[in-house]
């Protein structure tokens, strides 16, 4: 597999125009990628837009979005480093480009065990961006250096400073799981921390704030009356990620080079990149995002992969829903306001705002002022799934196959994708269970299956005259499953049939088979199905 790979860049290597070093994986400097040559999604349009609006602002994005590149973007602008914005937007917009000193913070490159630890690191932090500045402060605490420092550099350079602070909510996320005592103190000196951007408003020009949740009580929040939040509004939808315009602008020659390389056409390579990493949207309006982290990977490596899903880990997140008896079928079709959206999320009550934030979810549709969230494309459901069906029931032993599972169904071996979901429940029969839930449980079940196994499944889908009890489609065909308990196949397959579900795909161009199944309670598994080809 590892040479497959190697072979595979170096055939892209060889075609005209294309280099593997063009491409800004993990690389958060404006700096470096414009004076390198890198391809750099141009953003700078909206950046302008922004600073030109208001002067507090705050941002929620998922982790790996390139918040971290946007705040290095503005960095470089505030300092006035025109030629680094030739050929972009900026540099088209801006006419005075006035320099004003810029005061960087990042929270994400320590691990906090104890309050000694956080004060230490913010005092450095402090301390590196007065030497940058050429100031020097003082104080007792992080928040007396770091007032301090603010006036200092309006004395020095008589203009009002940039405050950039990157993912400034970390160190609270970090410590939610490691006592209360601890997740307090860390609260504590950030608000402290935080509160001198208020305190010295008068010498600020300018303030971004990224992270991934709003935590209450943080002065940020409760300081900063005209902190302007812009996570949901429309016109900073696509401010980070890659929107599908911007794919056929900076990556239509490359995704011909994929397409060659894996055996696609061009439209083919395009449709598989969008069900992979497309279907982000941050706002009830506006392009699907297709995540940065995988594009550029894929793209680097011309080959598919879940990299964004393995650069973090979901099974923390599984275990804490399944402890407090998280609902799973509920992760998709839940509507929540833009209130309850951008909350500080807690799994007990507010799960599901937990996993928009951290992106396992996205926001699909939105309708009387409610936002309808699903999983965004496949790297996420297929991984997710994976994760909540080995920490559901852990059976290294089983012969289920998610794998081949996917096999079935898409060479319509229909025989053996049920066999193989029968192999997959079985994990399960330890599992408990408890009338009325039954039905519940083991319908989750089937559609974490096929979800781990990569393929696309909707429960509960709506016909003119009744809900199928779920779809699995795939580009080539649709399979229809209806479930009966402690019935017969033939019963739930009259149901398909006196209702005509299969009516609702009569235009799609594939085959459709309606399965009929029958879950014993008693025995905890499929006991018969009968399956049929729509004519």
């Amino acid at each position: 597999m590892e040479n497959e790979s190697i072979n595979r860049i170096e055939t892209a290597l060889s075609k005209p125009n294309f280099t593997i070093g063009r491409y800004p994986v993990g690389d958060s400097s404006f700096t470096q990628i414009r004076e390198a040559g890198k391809v750099y999604v141009d953003k700078t349009a909206i950046l302008y837009q922004m600073v030109s609006d208001s002067k507090y602002f705050f941002l929620s994005r998922p982790r790996r979005f390139g918040k971290s590149l946007m705040l290095s973007t503005l960095k470089a602008y505030f300092e006035g480093r025109k030629e680094l914005f030739e050929g972009l937007a900026m540099g088209r917009l801006e006419k005075e480009w006035r320099r004003h000193p810029v005061i960087s913070i990042s929270m994400g490159h320590e691990d906090i065990t104890n309050i000694a630890v956080l004060n230490d690191y913010l005092i450095a932090e402090v301390g590196r961006n007065a030497r940058f500045l050429g100031v020097e402060v003082s104080g007792t605490t992080p928040a007396l250096r770091f007032a301090d420092l603010i006036i200092k550099t309006y004395e020095k350079y008589s203009e009002k400073a940039v405050i950039l602070i990157d993912e400034y909510d970390k160190h609270m996320l970090d410590t939610r799981h490691k006592g209360e005592a601890l997740h307090e103190g860390v609260r504590g000196a950030l608000r402290g921390f935080y509160g001198c951007i208020k305190e010295t408003a008068d010498y600020i020009r300018f303030v971004m704030i990224t992270g991934v949740t709003k935590f209450s009580q943080v002065s940020i929040f409760s300081g900063l009356n005209n902190l302007r939040d812009i996570s949901l509004e429309p016109e900073y939808n696509s401010i980070c990620g890659i929107s599908e315009s911007e794919m056929k602008v900076y990556f239509s020659e490359d995704m011909k080079v994929f397409a060659e390389l894996n055996g696609f056409t061009p439209e083919e390579a395009a449709r598989e990149f969008k069900l992979h990493y497309d279907g982000y949207r941050f706002a009830s309006r506006g392009e699907n995002i297709y995540n940065p982290f995988s594009t550029l990977l894929a793209l680097q490596k011309m080959e598919f992969g879940h990299y964004w899903f393995a650069s973090g880990t979901s099974n923390h997140l599984v275990e804490e829903l399944k402890r407090n008896h998280y609902n799973f079928s509920k992760m998709e079709g839940m509507r929540l306001s833009a209130q309850q959206l951008m909350q500080e999320p807690r799994v007990s009550d507010t799960p599901n705002a937990l996993l928009y934030q951290a992106g396992y979810l996205t926001i699909k549709d939105y309708r009387s002022g409610l936002y309808l969230l699903g999983f965004p494309n496949k790297e996420v459901s297929s991984g997710f799934n994976a994760d909540l069906l080995r920490l559901l029931v852990p059976q290294p032993d089983s012969e289920f196959s998610g794998q081949l599972l996917a096999a079935y169904a898409l060479e319509r071996d229909t025989e053996s994708m049920m066999e193989m979901l029968q192999l997959g429940l079985s994990r399960f029969n330890n599992m408990e269970m408890r009338q009325p839930e039954y039905e519940y449980h083991f319908k989750v079940i089937l559609k974490v299956l096929i979800m781990a196994a990569g393929l696309t499944v909707e429960g509960e889908v709506l016909t003119p005259a009744g809900r199928i009890d779920m779809a699995l489609t795939t580009k080539e065909t649709i399979y229809l499953f209806e479930f009966k308990l402690d019935s017969t196949p033939d019963e739930a397959l009259r149901q398909i049939n006196d209702k005509d579900y299969p009516f609702k795909y009569y235009g799609a161009p594939r085959p459709i088979f309606k399965i009929g199944a029958n879950f014993s309670t008693e025995l905890r598994k499929l006991t018969g199905w009968i399956i049929e080809q729509a004519e």
